[in-house]
């Protein structure tokens, strides 16, 4: 296993929320150490109306203005000529954070985790939990 410093290539989901910030930073500072490529990534669920699952123009302006909001991250958490990419998905978060850092061979994620325990997790769970079991590469869990 590599250790941080020799990680290439990184993949960071985020759901804009503060304790996301936190993997924000905590990628930035280890792609400035390292030039790693950084791979930013949001996922929504997929949206529902009633019994109707909404399609086309939604999902697009939906991803849109994901990517628009995952720019911005990107401009404020990362130096200029930082080798920053976003993405936005959709799907169930752990499965499409999981299948992204596959598919582009990524050494690492780096996700954040609220820490909830108890009936909370229970009822919930941990995009962070799952994300720890199933993905192929180091997962660097970083807490708020």
């Amino acid at each position: 296993m590599n250790s941080p410093q020799q990680w290439k290539k990184i993949v960071v989901p985020t759901d804009f929320s503060s304790c996301a910030e936190i993997g924000v930073q905590a990628a930035a500072g280890l792609q400035q150490a390292s030039g790693a490529e950084v791979l930013l990534l949001h996922v929504t669920e997929p949206a529902h109306s009633g019994l109707r699952v909404q399609t086309g123009d939604l999902h697009d302006a939906m991803r849109k203005e994901a990517e628009a909001k995952l720019r911005k991250v990107a401009a404020e958490a990362f130096a200029a000529g930082a080798q920053v990419r976003v993405m936005a998905k959709e799907g169930h978060p752990a499965d499409v954070i999981c299948k992204a850092a596959a598919d582009e061979k990524a050494d690492a994620i780096i996700i954040p985790t609220h820490g909830h325990s108890g009936l909370v997790h229970m009822l919930l769970g941990s995009v962070a939990e799952k994300v720890v079991r199933h993905a192929r590469c180091s997962v660097l869990v970083v807490r708020e």
